[in-house]
């Protein structure tokens, strides 16, 4: 039987925990122009939800009112990441953690094969 191999451009990581555990695999698509576009959209919401957050916890006047308000956030960027990249996606990259620091490390690492999909859709339809 004669068989044809679609390439999609599918990539999956190997997330790891703290302690070089294996947790999972994350599997994304940054070929897919649909998923990059949001990929930006959400790298803009986490820009623009960090100076929210510093900007409401100068206003916080004690440690829960900071606590409850990072927890909002964390959980707006879970649901923002489980709604791009499938349910259930952020329990796997940061598991119970909620830090704002875990999304940047989460966009800096997967940042790189969003802009190589993006510069090869450029040279390929620059090329014509």
């Amino acid at each position: 039987m004669e068989s044809l191999k679609i390439r999609t451009g599918q990539v999956n990581l190997q997330i790891l925990d703290d302690y070089g555990n294996e947790k999972g695999i994350f599997s994304f698509n940054p070929e897919d122009v649909a998923n990059a576009k949001r990929f930006m959209e959400i790298q803009r919401e986490l820009t623009d939800k960090q100076v929210e957050f510093e900007q409401r916890e100068a206003k916080c006047t004690d440690d829960e009112s900071k606590i409850n308000l990072l927890n909002e956030i964390v959980d707006y960027f879970e649901q923002a990441i489980d709604n791009c990249w499938g349910e259930g996606s952020s329990k796997l990259l940061f598991g119970e953690a909620k830090t704002l620091s875990m999304f940047s490390d989460f966009f800096e690492g997967i940042a790189p094969y969003y802009e190589e999909a993006s510069k090869k859709r450029k040279a390929k339809y620059l090329k014509k």
